[in-house]
């Protein structure tokens, strides 16, 4: 079972080389984007593993998250062969054992987990997908502020667009961004997209399309049987800040095979967010993370 890490990282790279060091074994490899506005970071240390050459300038629920993804995506399918591919970021850390991911994944090799539930959802309107929006920084700054002046006419003017004329028939579908999708799948994925521009250039101007991007092409798929929930926990309901950091509180969810959350039971592999200063609770999921 080879599994292809894909990690968006932009800070905490304390904690990231932690995770790197949590979850190597000699059949996982990993490839590591790096924010355009972070410091560049050595990992000279390991072995399998790859910081890809293009660097985005990544905004907070701006299409440049799902242009690192597919970068990485691409590089990791055209590195070798590989059985799964897993989206972390670089403040997650794994809840499970490396035996236990690597089985769960043996045991389901038919299986893509990722949390992909019909528009709209509880907090997840029709106005993320078809009101025209320009990519721009969350926080005003002068230089945003007309990008967000001309975000919000827009918003306001009722105006919206509709789906690419070859895709009228598509159910949008959202969710969690981060996934564990099969090999097959994969291929699939990467053929759609070349074979797919409008549909691709439609979602630049979308609002947070990360979380809906592949969930809505996988769920008009062949493949839409075989999703099962994201492999990632986060928890959304006691922040702020959201989703919230992960804390003592959590420990005793992940001494659970299942957990419950976000309305949900699941299986869950990882957890997010940490940061450098975490690494006193990270020794307490290792004494858990032996117990799996």
């Amino acid at each position: 079972m080879k599994i292809a890490y894909l990690v968006i990282a932009h800070n905490n790279f304390d904690h990231l080389k932690r995770l790197i060091r949590a979850i190597q074994t000699e059949y996982t490899y990993f490839f590591i984007h790096i924010d355009r506005k972070s410091p560049l970071v050595s990992f000279d240390e390991f072995y399998h593993i790859q910081v890809i050459p293009k660097h985005y300038a990544i905004t907070w629920g701006g299409f440049s998250m799902v242009e690192a993804t597919i970068e990485l995506l691409k590089t990791a399918f055209h590195f070798e062969h590989f059985d799964r591919y897993v989206l972390l970021s670089g403040a997650d850390y794994p809840i499970k054992s490396n035996a236990y991911i690597e089985e769960l994944f043996e045991k389901n090799q038919t299986i893509n987990f990722i949390e992909a539930e019909p528009m709209p959802t509880l907090n997840k309107t029709f106005d993320r997908l078809f009101c025209y929006r320009l990519e721009c920084d969350r926080d005003a700054t002068l230089q945003s502020l007309p990008v967000r002046a001309v975000n919000r006419i827009v918003r306001l003017s009722g105006f919206r667009r509709a789906y690419p004329q070859e895709h009228q028939d598509y159910r949008p579908f959202a969710g969690s961004q981060w996934w564990a999708f099969n090999d097959a799948f994969v291929d699939y994925l990467l053929t759609f997209l070349t074979a797919n521009a409008a549909w691709v250039a439609f979602f630049k101007h979308t609002f947070v399309p990360d979380e809906m991007f592949f969930q809505t092409i996988i769920m008009n798929s062949p493949f839409a049987q075989t999703v099962r929930n994201t492999l990632t926990y986060a928890d959304w309901e006691s922040g702020p800040p959201y989703p919230s950091s992960i804390q003592t509180m959590h420990l005793r969810l992940f001494k659970n095979e299942f957990i419950y959350a976000n309305h949900k039971l699941s299986i869950y592999c990882f957890a997010r967010k940490f940061t450098d200063q975490s690494s006193k609770i990270l020794d307490e999921i290792e004494k858990i993370r032996a117990g799996f």
